[in-house]
């Protein structure tokens, strides 16, 4: 815990207009808002309620009087500060706001390094970034403690805290294995949101740190050969990971005079794609089932848009795709060229349970792109389900129409409905990509896929109509060949 002791800024001295002051909130967040200890002191003491960014105590943080209850309420409330918007307990202020403080014989036995390790041994991975600091107002002094959001969120607890009261009732201060966030003015257990929350941040902010990270390396080249004549040279590819200017531009050269080369590599570490198995692996363990994805649709499109990265199981692949196909009307091709035959029957037998939904518009394009058995078997469904129905649902005409113009045009044009001379309309790219091109470079409509993923997950969901389209010029030709396989499949499951 990082130290700070402060003069006497007295309650009065020097205070700023309350609209002038930053909000408990924008503080909270500073890595060190005791580095300004007068605006953080007015702006604490116009708070007249505990909140999501404040706890009150009226004990000092260590001492004689400090029980076993207040000392954990403590580490619960600052680890739920930090799995959360980050947070202030100001010590020597009764419940109802009243600002009583300490003398300095009061708080000489508190040391800071014991509630750095105290906390830090309740927790894992350990809660860095606290702060301690010493608040004066006019001869009382008031402890302070800090934590912004963590960058390492989120802390779980390694030890139950529990005592047995008078009346024989054991009361818990602290489970163990438990995440704890802020609500309002409770420290309590993370629902899935703040799963779902706490993972979104934790991502970004490892991103973010790790596009940061600017190491500079040397190429050798070769030297040329006698005579004069280069050697031949190997071919250095490099994909810059951002935009951000204030990084050296990069240079490579072919000047066989020059010994060596230099480029400005940003580094990624592979623990950015760690977490996307670990959002799938807290989805296994809150899930009710093996199918359920508690997160939601940002996560989702989150996790598609680094779908390389997740592990390759075909339990998880299966739970994604019956995700997007049942629930979310997303793009899910990845994990359908990843599954076994049997498994990619299954997800469309479940979609096709419920014959109105929207959803069966997925199973009708995937069906085009797995070939004629599979378009054939899954015509006859819907004939059969919908042929003398006096109201069929506006799929069923669709895909008649879509059945009628195979096999003279490309079946990813009949899967998105489009020609080969339209075009798509791509966020952040300076003219819209011309589908003829991403037919014939799927790799191009992946690497567009998961841009427009990421920006679907950052709240743009009026873009998610073109992640199905790209999903389709990315992956379409290869599915294929699962054709003949997932219609025997279908086959064997009818007969059973």
């Amino acid at each position: 815990a990082r130290q700070r002791n402060h003069a006497d800024l007295g309650m009065n001295s020097g205070m700023k207009a309350k609209s002038k002051l930053p909000s408990l909130s924008a503080l909270a967040r500073l890595a060190n808002p005791l580095d300004d200890p007068e605006t953080l002191l007015q702006r604490l003491t116009l708070e007249t309620v505990e909140s999501r960014h404040l706890e009150w105590k009226l004990t000092s943080p260590f001492g004689p009087g400090v029980t076993t209850k207040i000392k954990y309420r403590m580490v619960k409330a600052l680890i739920s500060f930090a799995n959360t918007d980050g947070g202030f307990i100001v010590f020597g202020v009764d419940p109802q706001g009243t600002w009583l403080g300490f003398s300095e014989a009061d708080v000489q036995g508190t040391d800071p390094a014991m509630i750095a390790e105290l906390v830090s041994g309740c927790s894992t991975p350990e809660l860095t970034g606290l702060n301690y600091g010493l608040l004066r107002v006019s001869s009382r002094i008031f402890p302070l403690l800090h934590t912004p959001p963590s960058s390492l969120m989120p802390h779980v607890t390694t030890k139950e805290i529990a005592e047995k009261l008078p009346s024989g009732k054991q009361e818990t201060y602290l489970q163990r294995h438990a995440v704890y966030c802020r609500y309002s003015a409770k420290s309590d257990l993370a629902t899935a949101t703040q799963y779902s929350r706490i993972i979104a941040q934790r991502t970004d902010m490892l991103k973010a740190e790790m596009l940061r990270r600017v190491k500079e390396i040397n190429v050798p080249l070769l030297v040329p050969a006698a005579g004069g004549v280069p050697s031949p040279r190997t071919i250095i590819r490099i994909s810059r990971a951002t935009a951000d200017k204030s990084v050296p531009a990069i240079r490579i050269t072919r000047d066989p005079l020059e010994p060596a080369g230099v480029i400005v590599h940003e580094e990624l570490s592979e623990g950015i794609f760690e977490e996307i198995n670990n959002v799938i692996e807290v989805n296994r363990r809150l899930a009710s089932d093996d199918r359920s994805f508690v997160f939601g649709e940002d996560i989702y499109y989150r996790i598609y848009a680094e779908r390389y990265h997740v592990q390759p199981e075909e339990e998880t692949f299966e739970m994604l795709a019956s995700t997007a196909m049942l629930r979310l009307y997303a793009p899910s091709f990845f994990w359908l060229l990843r599954m076994s035959a049997a498994r990619v029957a299954k997800v469309i037998r479940a979609v096709l349970v419920n014959p109105r939904s929207t959803n069966v518009r997925l199973v009708c394009r995937l069906a085009v792109l797995l070939g004629a058995r599979p378009t054939d078997w899954l015509m006859k469904m819907l004939n059969k389900r919908w042929k003398s129905h006096p109201q069929p649902p506006d799929h069923y005409f669709s895909f008649k129409k879509m059945v009628a113009s195979l096999p003279e045009i490309d079946s990813r044009l009949v899967a998105i409905q489009q020609s080969a001379n339209s075009s798509i309309e791509i966020p952040g790219e300076p003219a819209a990509v011309a589908v003829r091109d991403l037919l014939s470079n799927p790799q191009q409509a992946a690497n567009l896929l998961s841009k427009v993923c990421m920006i679907v997950f950052k709240g743009d969901h009026s873009r998610r109509q073109v992640c199905r389209q790209l999903d389709v010029l990315a992956f379409g030709h290869e599915l294929l060949k699962l054709g003949e396989q997932v219609a025997d499949e279908l086959s064997h499951i009818d007969e059973a």
